[in-house]
């Protein structure tokens, strides 16, 4: 039998044009925590951040989402943006909250390419082609991970620099 057990959602949606809507939860033995964010594209700016503590251990727990405002206008993908997070709702309210903040805003680029590979398939675009135009186009994608990094075997396939 497991002593402790942890559970994330996250959940992401795009409402409206250049807006994504974020569902995250965090559920475990000693903390159950809900996030909501809308997210603005193409500049991936968080737009409102709403948090709930539902379980918790101390008294100062539930003040932690009250931090979530200063999050208001922040750019999601900026080197620093983790950093930010971890500092301002982490160590100003409940680094649970902070983690799972990062984990909702993340989710948010495979959401928003996912978007616009249905357009780009519904008109025709090959993979290669859209893949160029997203590393031309989209700077917060580049370097993200391996596969979109400058050294990465997809990028020198397609020709793609900056």
């Amino acid at each position: 039998m497991f002593e402790f057990t942890r559970s994330k959602s996250i959940g992401v949606e795009k409402r409206e044009e250049g807006i994504y809507l974020v569902h995250g939860f965090l559920d475990d033995n000693v903390y159950t925590i809900e996030l909501d964010l809308e997210v603005k594209t193409p500049e991936f700016t968080v737009v409102s951040a709403k948090g709930y503590m539902k379980r918790f251990t101390t008294p100062e727990c539930p003040k932690a989402p009250s931090i979530l405002d200063d999050t208001v206008g922040l750019q999601i993908g900026s080197s620093d943006f983790d950093m930010k997070i971890k500092k301002l709702v982490g160590r100003g309210g409940c680094r649970h909250l902070a983690d799972l903040f990062i984990e909702c805003c993340n989710a948010v680029f495979p959401a928003s390419l996912q978007v616009h590979w249905k357009d780009a398939r519904s008109n025709e675009i090959s993979k290669d082609d859209f893949i160029k135009s997203l590393m031309s186009n989209e700077p917060k994608i580049r370097d993200r991970c391996k596969t979109y990094s400058k050294d990465g075997e997809l990028v020198k396939r397609l020709g793609v620099s900056w």
